[in-house]
């Protein structure tokens, strides 16, 4: 089984046995996870928008959105980065952090494949879907932190949850400037 499978299933047992295997990981090497999440989101984001894929098509849509993986990574490196007891080097510990994007990129093809299957216009089914990968996400987090940087629970948890409050808070605030909603609100409440 890779270990990204094994992460979605039993996420400390496989930390746990990833970090007992001999590995030399270099920071080019540990960039190969970040670069496969990036394409993944760029194969997505191709599909869904167009219903096709050719290979500049996915190149132009990886790069493009190549800052969402930007942002995880500086997110992910002072958390990595800081005091524990780790259990391998700075490279290899960002790689394996990045293993636990898993839940996430089969989300991603899972949308764009259900774009291509169906013709509903309802995203409900696609949030609802979204629980499943925010749920893993927080569980194999929590385990990185607590097999690969070797901290005790609480420090693991405050960890956790300042991994997934500065990734959400980000995803939010993209989402709100993108989407113009502070206007927006300006005008409804001109029209109450």
């Amino acid at each position: 089984m890779s270990p990204e499978l094994g992460l979605i299933i039993a996420p400390r047992t496989t930390y746990a046995a990833l970090v007992r295997l001999p590995a030399h990981a270099s920071f080019l090497l540990a960039l190969r996870r970040p670069l496969l999440v990036a394409i993944v989101l760029g194969v997505s984001v191709a599909i869904s928008a167009t219903h096709a894929v050719n290979p500049l098509l996915v190149a132009s849509t990886t790069i493009a959105w190549s800052y969402v993986v930007a942002l995880q990574m500086a997110i992910a490196l002072p958390l990595v980065a800081g005091p524990s007891r780790r259990t391998v080097g700075l490279p290899r510990a960002l790689d394996l952090f990045f293993a636990g994007h898993a839940p996430w990129s089969l989300f991603a093809l899972l949308v764009a494949a259900w774009g291509l299957a169906t013709s509903t216009e309802s995203i409900w089914p696609i949030v609802a879907a979204a629980l499943l990968p925010c749920a893993l996400t927080a569980r194999i987090v929590h385990a990185f932190f607590r097999e690969v940087l070797a901290l005790d629970a609480a420090a693991a948890l405050r960890r956790t949850v300042t991994q997934q409050a500065l990734t959400w808070a980000i995803v939010v605030a993209i989402n709100w400037a993108a989407s113009a909603f502070t206007p927006r609100l300006i005008e409804l409440g001109r029209q109450l």
